[in-house]
This record gives structure tokens, C-alpha cells and sequence, in this order.
């Protein structure tokens, strides 16, 4: 497979090359047939209850994820502001997560998912012998073939990222117990949309052990996180307390910003204050 590929602008004021999304542009027949393969993918992991929507809600089609987990965070914000509880807030954010995620991560996804040989095969080819190549003004690139990571602008592409992130969610997922938001409400210590994952944790110890884990299971695949852009908020017995004392969240040997101002994730900018 061959792609033409062009660089959109992840921000405004874009200048440097890690400020720019490749998007692949490929043949309307092969992203016909992968919208197919990737639909029937998609209905027989949701059937089978292997990607577990309270958590992962990324390329699920019917769910307004982005909406449901902005709002869930939110209120458990708000929540232990409220009764006076603890809770630690920590969002993640993973540095270049579409073009890093190894195609053997893919490969062991639909292996552990029981997803039939002949597509993993199909699959393993696809991404083998997948190359691009690059225009600007003034050039064109060589080449390069896709050694590494999706092609975004693929269609078959962003469920099996999602797959091989759940492979790591559910890897991570018994290192905390469940949230306590007071009034009998808990809600699960991890929370993600595609590549972008927030931690919730009531207790100390288990938001540096889930924290911890993410880190050397992200290490393990060979990705990682980006702590300049990640951000940590503590509230300890309803008060905001984002000091050095509460909020030493290390992340890739680095420490995870405090959230002095508002922290914006999946479109909605969040504050303990309401």
C-alpha cells in the first residue's frame, strides 16, 4: 500500500514539525474496504465485551465519548469538593501515540482479542508493506515506509489503536480500586479516549502505583508519556491542595505540572472551582 501523505496543524501558529499531524490520503477502494473490515472488528469486540466502554470510550460508534468522560471528570471534581473528600486527578498525555504504537502491539491486541488468523495475516501484510511519502511547496519526499505506528487517515486504523491500548488499560486497571465520590458513588480509576487517559484515585498510594504502572507498561510497548503536557490536580478533604506536598507525580524519570489554572481535556476546560 502507498499513501500521499500531508501535514495539518495541530495548534495555530504552527511551526515546528512536531506541531503538525501527518493524515494519510489513500484510495477510496481500500478505505471502503477497510471502513467494512473495521465496523464488523468494532461490532465483534463491543458484543464480546472485550473493550470495556466505562473506561475506553475512543471509536465506539453510538457513544459521545469525548462528552460522557469531560463530564464524568468533572463532577467527581466537583463531587469531592463537595464531601469534603480526597481525590487525585492526573491527565496523561502521550507523546506522538498514533505513530508510536509498534505494529507487534497491534498484532498481540487481536491475538489476545481472538480476532480470526486470516485477518491478523491480512493485517500484518497491510502494515508490512505500507509506505508514504510527503509534498510540500518546494519538494517531494522519498518513500518512507511505515515502520512504526498508524496511519492516520486509514479507516481500519483507529480501532486497532484502540485495541492496543485497552490491551495496556486492562494491564494497568487492578493497580487502584475504584474512586470514592461519597454517596454510595464510585467510578473506575482510569479513564480514556482513544490515547487521551486520566487517572482518578481517592488515595494516594494507589494514584502512585496506577500512575507507576501505566508508566512501565508504556515503556514496555516502547511509548511513553509526555509530562510537559500532562497535568496533575489533589484535593485533599474538599479543599484544592495542589501544592509540592500532594501533587509529586513522576511520569518518564520527569514530574507532571500541577494544575495552578483551569486543565483542558477533551474539549472542556476543568477547575475544582464550579
Amino acid at each position: 500500500m502507498s499513501a500521499d501523505g500531508v501535514y495539518i496543524p495541530k495548534e495555530q501558529n504552527s511551526t515546528e514539525i512536531n506541531q503538525f499531524r501527518p493524515i494519510s490520503l489513500l484510495n477510496v477502494e481500500g478505505k471502503i474496504f477497510f471502513s467494512v473490515m473495521a465496523s464488523r472488528l468494532t461490532k465483534y469486540l463491543t458484543e464480546n465485551g472485550y473493550i470495556n466502554t466505562s473506561v475506553q470510550k475512543g471509536g465506539i460508534p453510538g457513544v459521545s465519548g469525548c462528552l460522557e468522560h469531560a463530564t464524568m471528570i468533572w463532577e467527581a471534581i466537583q463531587r469531592a469538593k463537595s464531601e469534603k473528600l480526597n481525590l487525585d486527578v492526573i491527565w496523561l498525555d502521550l507523546a506522538n501515540a498514533y505513530g508510536s504504537v509498534p505494529h507487534q502491539m497491534i498484532q498481540l491486541a487481536l491475538r489476545m482479542y481472538h480476532v480470526p488468523e486470516d485477518i491478523q495475516v491480512m493485517l500484518d501484510d497491510y502494515f508490512s508493506g505500507f509506505r508514504m511519502r510527503f509534498s510540500t511547496n518546494s519538494y517531494t519526499t522519498d518513500w518512507i515506509n511505515l515502520e512504526i505506528g498508524i496511519a492516520m487517515g486509514c479507516t481500519i486504523s483507529p480501532i486497532l489503536f484502540v485495541m492496543a491500548m485497552e490491551v495496556i488499560l486492562k494491564a494497568a486497571e487492578d493497580s487502584a480500586g475504584p474512586a470514592n465520590l461519597g454517596g454510595g458513588c464510585y467510578m473506575p480509576p482510569l479513564k480514556a479516549f482513544m490515547d487521551d487517559t486520566t487517572i482518578i484515585c481517592s488515595k494516594e498510594d494507589e494514584t502512585r502505583r496506577m500512575l507507576e504502572r501505566l508508566d512501565v507498561l508504556m515503556a514496555w510497548c516502547r511509548m511513553k508519556f509526555k509530562p510537559k503536557k500532562s497535568r496533575s490536580l489533589s484535593v485533599r478533604k474538599g479543599t484544592d491542595r495542589c501544592g509540592l506536598r500532594y501533587s509529586q507525580w513522576p511520569v518518564s524519570r520527569y514530574q507532571i505540572a500541577v494544575s495552578q489554572e483551569p486543565v483542558k481535556s477533551l474539549g472542556r476546560w476543568k477547575t475544582i472551582h464550579p
